[in-house]
């Protein structure tokens, strides 16, 4: 299994809640990712399993649960995703693309995180 698929798997356990949130905090650096963007507040790579043809995550580089969690001081990094949106549509062309934000029961990783996709659904 690959090492991002294996990460990904741990990610759904109560202790992956805590290793996710720290991983993309702190250590986004070193993930096992093919990375499309990142900067200081956002790191956005290639979905490890993708559910489109072109199929990006979006993860703020801070311990957020889910939307329903997001305080004031993590609006900074909320901002950033949108204008990373912006620099990857352009970056890769795109003429159509979909923004999506999972939650509740649909939110398999409970640390925020936004696909951005483009082509038909797999």
């Amino acid at each position: 299994m690959k090492l991002s698929k294996f990460l990904f798997s741990v990610a759904k356990t109560s202790i992956g809640d805590y290793i996710v949130g720290t991983i993309f905090e702190s250590f986004s650096k070193i993930l096992p990712i093919n990375r499309v963007f990142e900067n200081d507040l956002v790191v956005a790579f290639w979905h490890p399993k993708p559910f489109w043809k072109k199929h990006i995550l979006i993860v703020p580089k801070k311990k957020i649960k889910s939307m329903t969690t997001i305080k004031e001081l993590d609006m900074i990094f909320i901002n950033e995703v949108f204008k990373t949106v912006k620099i990857i549509v352009d970056k890769l062309g795109w003429k159509e693309y979909t923004l999506l934000i999972n939650g509740g029961d649909r939110q398999e990783v409970n640390q925020l995180h936004f696909h951005l996709c483009s082509g038909k659904e797999i």
